[in-house]
């Protein structure tokens, strides 16, 4: 029964004016712009400064905790901000200098081994053989140094993959640098 009056009293009530002009509807999701790729010239050159800036960096005290850290991670994102990148650049830019890099490794490595076992089964072949095999194998490595990106490019784009490779004995060096920095590398 309490629930009828209070029913009736609120219909009774008379209604606030509705609101002239546009109405708010709320949360609007906003489409994010493209702001071109990731990976460009001038970027890779930023994130090559950012990093030989932060390697310069003095080492770190780790008995000290947490405060020479964190003003470790305050210069870190202050040299960041000076070449220009935000963090989500430079850890898309590190991404595919990581895929990049191992995979260039990866290829030397194995490329390397494998060439030297098909070298040495080829010092037993006759001369026309020799010849047909020497033949094959330069159309292999020629090949083998295009298809060993393929994967890298599917994922991070072939125009990002060719800036990499552009400055490739940098970024190598620069990433070896990093990993061992980091302890990675052994």
């Amino acid at each position: 029964m309490r629930w009828l009056g209070l029913s009736i009293l609120l219909l009774g009530c008379p209604r606030p004016p509705a609101p002239s002009g546009p109405a708010d509807s709320g949360a609007v999701a906003l489409e994010a712009v493209d702001a071109g790729p990731l990976v460009t010239e001038a970027r890779l050159a930023a994130w090559l400064r950012w990093q030989f800036a932060v390697a310069a960096l003095p080492g770190l005290n780790r008995a000290d905790g947490g405060a020479e850290l964190r003003a470790r991670a305050r210069q870190e994102a202050d040299l960041l901000a000076d070449a220009g990148l935000t963090s989500d650049e430079a850890d898309g830019i590190e991404a595919v200098v990581a895929a990049v890099v191992a995979e260039r490794n990866v290829a030397r490595l194995t490329g390397a081994d494998a060439l030297q076992q098909f070298r040495q089964g080829m010092t037993h072949l006759s001369v026309e053989q020799r010849l047909k095999a020497e033949a094959a194998l330069a159309d292999l490595q020629v090949k083998s140094a295009q298809g060993s990106l393929v994967q890298v490019e599917a994922q991070h784009g072939a125009e990002a993959v060719r800036v990499v490779l552009t400055r490739e004995a940098e970024v190598t060096k620069t990433w070896d640098a990093l990993l061992e920095a980091r302890g990675d590398k052994r």
